[in-house]
């Protein structure tokens, strides 16, 4: 006697399909548009074009890092008031600066379009900066990030 095997019938096996179809279908979808929102960013503010034409580093009390940066944008560029202090060689942060106009000392920082400005980063705490090359990392009030030229510090 022979046995006869058994199987699902093509109603069930095309709807197992489908399901699985739909369940791929959502995994893309998640995937794409998360990749897509790390791409356009949280902010509809367009990129900054910001370039610097000259910086200097002064030390007193406190150590000034100057910077004369151009927006070549087409809209104002505001910094934050607190920058980064990075080791250029090690990239490790050193520690928080202020962000203020020179020589007036104005805060926040407003780059129009199409103009050039002179600002500075003032780092309070000159003992805890030994002698090397450093950056700072400026953030805009739009959420992007301006990293100035590295600076070398004796």
């Amino acid at each position: 006697m022979k046995q006869k095997r058994k199987a699902i019938s093509p109603i069930i096996a095309t709807l197992i399909l489908i399901v699985i179809t739909v369940i791929a279908g959502i995994f893309l979808y998640s995937f794409v548009s998360g990749y897509m929102g790390t791409l356009s960013g949280t902010t509809n503010q367009p990129l900054p074009n910001v370039q610097f034409i000259g910086s200097s580093v002064k030390v007193s009390k406190n150590i000034n890092f100057t910077f004369t940066a151009e927006n070549a944008g087409t809209s104002a560029v505001t910094l934050e008031t607190n920058a980064l202090v990075i080791n250029a060689s090690n990239g490790q942060s050193i520690g928080i600066a202020k962000v203020s106009t020179v020589p007036t000392g104005t805060t926040p920082v407003t780059i129009a379009p199409n103009n050039e400005l002179t600002f500075c980063a003032i780092f309070d705490n000159s003992s805890a900066l030994p002698a090397g090359n450093y950056f700072v990392k400026f953030t805009t009030t739009s959420g992007y990030t301006i990293q100035s030229p590295t600076l070398y510090f004796s």
